[in-house]
């Protein structure tokens, strides 16, 4: 019987606290002194970022000058990559009609770049194109209520406009080859908004840094009980409510933790799952099991872009993973109500 209420339940959830499409739930673990720790918090790219730093060596930069800084640092990064935004970079690009060149920024050429790197290495699993066929799924955020999977025809036509290769950059300019495709940034722009901004953190003189965007992580140093900063994974129980069951815990050594999941933003219909997750190569959802995708890297963009990917690739992913440095992933499957099953990258930790 087709239930859409959980549909609406995951989306309220989702807009609120995740609105670019990565859901995870994190939990900065033994959070009890707060004399040498600077708390920042606040909201942006449609989702809310907190920042936590161990303040040992008594910067005289005030919390109250350092905010607003970091504000700005994400509202110019909003402008270029945010496609609610009508004239930033990302918009003006999606609306052209022509195959003319575009000069744009480092930064938007650095999250166009690494994409197409991704796109590359994932076999196409990894695809910024998708956008037309995720609102093709009502996944778009439109809001929609009445829904029905959409026909063959419908996927066929809408395929037409995807594909990585489509797209072409050179020398901090880019250009579509099909007028009509667009991009849409959510499955890797986010993890760059927390590298940018534990970019700044580095360079005003911080060490000891925690930098949170939607789920998004990345820490260096120690935290507040010298201990490495350590963070919580979502079970991925449907409907359940984001730190009330945690799959696992981990300690980031100067790295950065990003995870995508099919347990915040679905439809059931026919009783049947439909995650939000499209796989880019058929035009349809992912149908492999896979519930939850964390990935463990460097930087935040790398193990955001490697999450969204093995929601697609699945498990066969980790053999991917497992040639890679530095770069760790779990994937949790789901075959039964509640019931899953865990495979790990060898240095998972």
């Amino acid at each position: 019987m087709m239930n859409l209420a959980k549909k609406t339940l995951a989306t309220n959830i989702s807009k609120a606290q995740l609105l670019l499409g990565f859901f995870i739930f994190f939990v900065i673990i033994g959070c009890t002194k707060t004399d040498d720790t600077i708390s920042i918090s606040g909201f942006t790219m449609g989702t809310t970022y907190s920042i936590k730093i161990i303040d040992e060596d008594k910067y005289d930069i005030d919390q109250n000058e350092l905010k607003p800084k970091i504000d700005s640092v994400l509202t110019a990064f909003n402008q270029q990559m945010s496609t609610y935004i009508e004239d930033s970079e990302i918009s003006i690009f999606n609306n052209r009609t022509d195959n003319a060149w575009q000069k744009i920024s480092n930064e938007f050429y650095t999250v166009l770049e690494e994409s197409q790197k991704m796109s590359q290495l994932t076999n196409g699993a990894f695809d910024i194109t998708i956008g037309p066929l995720v609102d093709l799924w009502g996944f778009g955020g439109s809001g929609q209520i009445d829904w029905n999977p959409p026909s063959g025809s419908e996927i066929a036509l809408t395929m037409n406009l995807v594909g990585y290769d489509k797209i072409q950059l050179r020398d901090k300019f880019t250009r579509k080859l099909n007028i009509n495709t667009v991009i849409d940034l959510n499955a890797i722009a986010k993890g760059y908004g927390v590298d940018i901004v534990f970019d700044y953190l580095v360079d005003v003189g911080y060490k000891n840094i925690l930098v949170e965007i939607g789920g998004e992580v990345r820490c260096s140093g120690f935290n507040q009980n010298n201990e490495y900063w350590k963070v919580g994974i979502d079970k991925p129980i449907l409907e359940i409510l984001p730190g009330t069951d945690l799959q696992t815990i981990v300690s980031l050594d100067n790295e950065a933790l990003a995870t995508s999941g099919d347990y915040r933003n679905y439809f059931i219909y026919n009783d049947k799952l439909y995650s939000h997750t499209i796989n880019p190569r058929t035009g349809y959802p992912i149908e492999n099991g896979v519930a939850s995708a964390s990935v463990i890297a460097p930087n935040c963009m790398t193990a955001d872009a490697f999450a969204t990917a093995l929601m697609v690739m699945g498990k066969e992913g980790i053999g991917l993973i497992e040639k890679l440095e530095n770069v760790e992933a779990l994937i949790i499957e789901r075959i039964g109500i509640d019931e899953f099953e865990v495979t790990k990258s060898s240095g998972w930790n």
